[in-house]
C-alpha cells in the first residue's frame, strides 16, 4: 500500500466516521487523522512513519508528514478547520463566538488555506515530497460559497461539512 492510498483512506474513514467525534481545533482533526493511519501503517506492517508539525524545510513545517525508513517525505499533508458557526456559545454551542468572529481560518494571505495550497505544491516542486495534500474541513459551510484555490476542489460530505482539497504529485 502506497502512503497515497493510505491517506487517501484516511480520509475516507474521516468522512465516514465524522459524527462520532467532536472536533474543537484544527490540531484536533491533525490528531485524529495520525492515529488513524498510524494504526493503518501498524497492521498493515508498512515501512513508514507518520508525524505531525514535522519539518520540511528550515522555518516551514507540515501538518502531518508520512516518512519512509530513510526519513524522506513521502507525503505531507495540510490541514485547516472552521467549526460550525452553529456551535458558537451564544446560541447554546461549545465554541466561544469570539473565536468564530469572522471565522478561525483566513481564505487568503498568511496562514490561510490558499498559503497551504501554495506550500504543497512548494513541497513537492523543491523535491522535498514526493506527494502533498492540502484539506480544508469546512464544518458548517462557512467558506463553500466561494471559488476552490487553483488546484482544489470542493467536496461535499454529509450534514453540511464540506471539505476543499488538492493533490500535488511528482
Amino acid at each position: 500500500m502506497q502512503t497515497v492510498e493510505i491517506f487517501k483512506s484516511a480520509l475516507r474513514w474521516l468522512q465516514d466516521n465524522y459524527t462520532d467525534y467532536r472536533f474543537y481545533t484544527e490540531r484536533d482533526l491533525v490528531w485524529t487523522i495520525q492515529g488513524h493511519i498510524a494504526e493503518e501503517i501498524r497492521q498493515a506492517g508498512l515501512p513508514y512513519r507518520v508525524f505531525n508539525d514535522h519539518t520540511v524545510f528550515k522555518g516551514t513545517r507540515a501538518d502531518l508528514a508520512i516518512l519512509d525508513e530513510g526519513g524522506f517525505i513521502e507525503l505531507a499533508a495540510e490541514f485547516k478547520y472552521e467549526p460550525s458557526h452553529a456551535r458558537r456559545a451564544d446560541r447554546g454551542g461549545d465554541i466561544w463566538p469570539s473565536k468564530l468572529d469572522p471565522s478561525v481560518v483566513f481564505w487568503s494571505g498568511d496562514g490561510s488555506v490558499e498559503k497551504d495550497v501554495q506550500r504543497i505544491r512548494e513541497y513537492v516542486e523543491r523535491g522535498l515530497a514526493k506527494e502533498a495534500f492540502s484539506v480544508f474541513v469546512d464544518e458548517g459551510g462557512h467558506f463553500r460559497h466561494r471559488n476552490p484555490h487553483p488546484g482544489s476542489q470542493w467536496v461535499d460530505w454529509d450534514q453540511g461539512v464540506c471539505v476543499l482539497w488538492s493533490q500535488v504529485a511528482r
